[in-house]
């Protein structure tokens, strides 16, 4: 698993729902980050900020433990919406899907690739669509 400050040749920073899943289950998913850790936890005051508090925090640690060892993406499939879903060895499998519509007033990115720490996006996909952009 590459550490904190280590950028692979790709990264994906996503923007809109996501999940990983394992074989049987969904192992963490993006709306996990506003449930507490703490089943006695207050739902009125829950500060998901706070590092650890949230079940997002938590899963992040556990699923983190199945990348220590080398993952190789072996299916790309993408649909019409911006939707994608990447099936990985070990049975893993991550699903990003857009879940809003276009607004004529609000431009949303829901996803971006990007070539390793460069700045420059390599795909970018938002409610205006994909757009594909040139490295320099």
């Amino acid at each position: 698993m590459a550490g904190e400050d280590e950028v692979g040749e790709f990264s994906l920073r996503i923007a809109c729902a996501w999940r990983i899943a394992g074989p049987t289950s969904i192992l963490v998913g993006s709306s996990d980050l506003f449930t507490p850790t703490d089943p006695d936890a207050d739902l009125e005051t829950f500060d998901w900020d706070v590092h650890g508090a949230s079940w997002w925090d938590y899963r992040m640690i556990e699923v983190g433990k199945l990348f220590e060892s080398d993952i190789v993406v072996s299916t790309f499939m993408a649909d019409s919406y911006g939707g994608v879903r990447l099936v990985c060895t070990g049975g893993l499998e991550l699903e990003i899907f857009p879940n809003s519509s276009p607004s004529p007033h609000v431009e949303t990115d829901f996803w971006r690739l990007i070539r390793g720490g460069q700045a420059d996006d390599y795909v970018a996909v938002g409610t205006n669509g994909i757009e594909l952009v040139q490295p320099t």
